[in-house]
């Protein structure tokens, strides 16, 4: 904390700012680029669905240990999310219900279940209950040093593995025909990339919400898409996307009092995602209309 305090001092901001920044930055990278390949694989709404499972997971990992602390929350949120993610690659797999349809089933069970359960708890009056509403909409107000390592630490470990399997994951999310065919475990790999998305939906909980954190794993990586056809450079971008949106985010809301960071952030990569949705060079606005068109052919002449 020493150092964290020197350069917060240094920065002239709060050691609270900085300490909140550095957590935010890093679960936004890693955010941006384990979201590249749900996007890649046209599953953006898996994240939503993980968002809203993780609520059952906060609530009864607070009634089994009693205990309010952020590993622990953290912890029963990603096996809420997990089993759910797992639940709706089953759905997909040994039922005939599309694709839409299993996600939204996910998403309104698991988000019903947590939302009475919370409010089942605080209603009930049951000691050290209240706060835990908080993961609806995020709150980094209580975020401790503790606290910031660890998503520091999950955000890291994340993206270290997306850069390990890279071209497992990439062939996967293009080919996953090719990828049986070659005698890779394609339903294992499946599952690890949506747990992973699962985890770092966790991981933006304590900041961004249930409600919101869905938009660090998706916009991110939708604005990096309009940049590039390179898998490898989508990852780069949609990562200082997903950095620079948590950044920007943290400093308005420290700027402008009142202004919650969750929210801030998203509109944050709100606006990246709108600048690069015009000016992307090859497939953005700007570029579509100034580029020449071919004139139309004139029409065949008949024979006499």
């Amino acid at each position: 904390m020493t150092m964290l305090t020197a350069v917060a001092d240094l920065l002239g901001l709060s050691s609270n700012t900085l300490l909140v920044a550095v957590a935010m930055a890093a679960v936004g990278m890693a955010a941006g680029v384990v979201g590249c390949f749900s996007v890649l694989r046209r599953r953006a709404l898996i994240g939503d669905a993980a968002a809203h499972a993780t609520l059952p997971g906060v609530a009864l990992a607070f009634v089994i240990t009693g205990s309010r602390g952020l590993p622990v929350l953290l912890i029963g949120a990603v096996v809420s999310a997990v089993a759910s993610m797992g639940l709706l690659v089953l759905l997909r797999r040994f039922t005939r219900t599309r694709d839409d349809a299993a996600t939204a089933i996910v998403i309104g069970v698991s988000f019903g279940m947590g939302v009475a359960l919370i409010s089942g708890l605080v209603a009930r009056g049951v000691p050290g209950s209240g706060g835990l509403e908080r993961f609806l909409l995020g709150s980094t107000a209580s975020l401790s040093a503790a606290d910031a390592r660890l998503l520091v630490i999950v955000s890291l470990l994340s993206t270290g593995l997306v850069a390990a399997f890279v071209k497992e994951a990439t062939v996967v999310s293009f080919d996953p025909g090719f990828a049986a065919a070659a005698g890779w475990p394609v339903w294992w790999i499946d599952f690890a990339l949506v747990a992973m998305t699962a985890v770092m939906v966790v991981a933006g909980l304590p900041a961004a919400g249930a409600v919101l954190v869905t938009a660090l794993v998706v916009i991110p990586p939708v604005a990096a898409r309009q940049w590039t056809d390179r898998v490898g450079v989508m990852l780069v971008l949609a990562g200082a996307f997903g950095l620079v949106s948590a950044v920007a985010g943290v400093a308005a809301s420290a700027v402008v009092p009142g202004l919650a960071t969750g929210p801030m952030v998203v509109l944050a990569a709100a606006a990246l995602f709108a600048v690069s949705l015009v000016c992307a060079p090859s497939r953005g606005l700007l570029a579509m209309a100034l580029r020449p068109r071919m004139p139309l052919a004139p029409p065949e002449r008949g024979g006499p």
